[in-house]
C-alpha cells in the first residue's frame, strides 16, 4: 500500500546517517516523508482516542479523534500531492474550501463526544417483596449535538463546492 512504511527501514537510515547529517539534510529528510510521518502521528492519535473512549466523555478522546482525523487525512494529500501547485482551482478556493470541510468534519466528530452527567438515580430492585439490590442510572446530555449537525452540514456543504470547482477547473480548457 502507497501509506505504509516500515518504521524499522526510516529508523535505522536516520540513526545510521545521523552523524553524517546537517540539519539542511534533515530537513530535506523530513520533507520527503512528511505525508508518511502525519500519517503515522494521525493513526496513533486515533488509535489514542479509540482507546481513551469513555461513557462520561474524555476531553482527550475528543482532542485526539480530531488531531487524528486532520494528521491521517492531510498526510494523505500530501502523500497524492493534493496540496501541490498544481491541482488548485481559482486560485486554491477548492483546495481551501476541501481542507475546511475536513476541519469541520473532524471538529463535528470530536464535539460529539462530549458529555455532560446531569444526575444519577438510585432505584431498588424489588422481587417478591424483597430487595435484591440497586440499580444505578446515569442520566446524561450531549450538549453540543447541534453544533455537531450544523459543522457536518457545513463539511459537507464546503466538500461538495471543492469537488466541484475541482471538476470545474479539470474541465476547463
Amino acid at each position: 500500500m502507497l501509506f505504509l512504511f516500515s518504521f524499522n527501514n526510516i529508523l535505522y537510515r536516520f540513526c545510521d546517517s545521523y552523524l553524517l547529517m546537517n540539519r539542511l539534510e534533515i530537513l530535506d529528510y523530513i520533507r520527503d516523508y512528511i505525508g508518511k510521518i502525519m500519517f503515522a502521528i494521525g493513526a496513533i492519535l486515533l488509535l489514542v482516542g479509540a482507546f481513551t473512549l469513555s461513557m462520561t466523555g474524555s476531553w482527550l478522546s475528543a482532542g485526539s479523534v480530531f488531531f487524528g482525523i486532520l494528521f491521517v487525512v492531510f498526510g494523505v494529500f500530501v502523500q497524492l500531492g493534493f496540496l501541490s501547485g498544481n491541482l488548485r482551482s481559482l486560485g486554491g478556493v477548492g483546495t481551501i474550501s476541501i481542507c475546511l470541510s475536513i476541519i469541520l468534519f473532524a471538529f463535528s466528530l470530536a464535539v460529539i463526544e462530549v458529555v455532560n452527567i446531569t444526575g444519577i438515580g438510585v432505584f431498588p430492585e424489588i422481587f417478591r417483596g424483597a430487595v435484591l439490590g440497586y440499580q444505578i442510572i446515569m442520566y446524561s446530555d450531549r450538549p453540543y449535538v447541534g453544533l455537531s449537525m450544523l459543522c457536518m452540514q457545513f463539511a459537507i456543504g464546503f466538500f461538495v463546492a471543492g469537488i466541484v470547482l475541482k471538476i470545474i477547473h479539470m474541465v476547463k480548457p
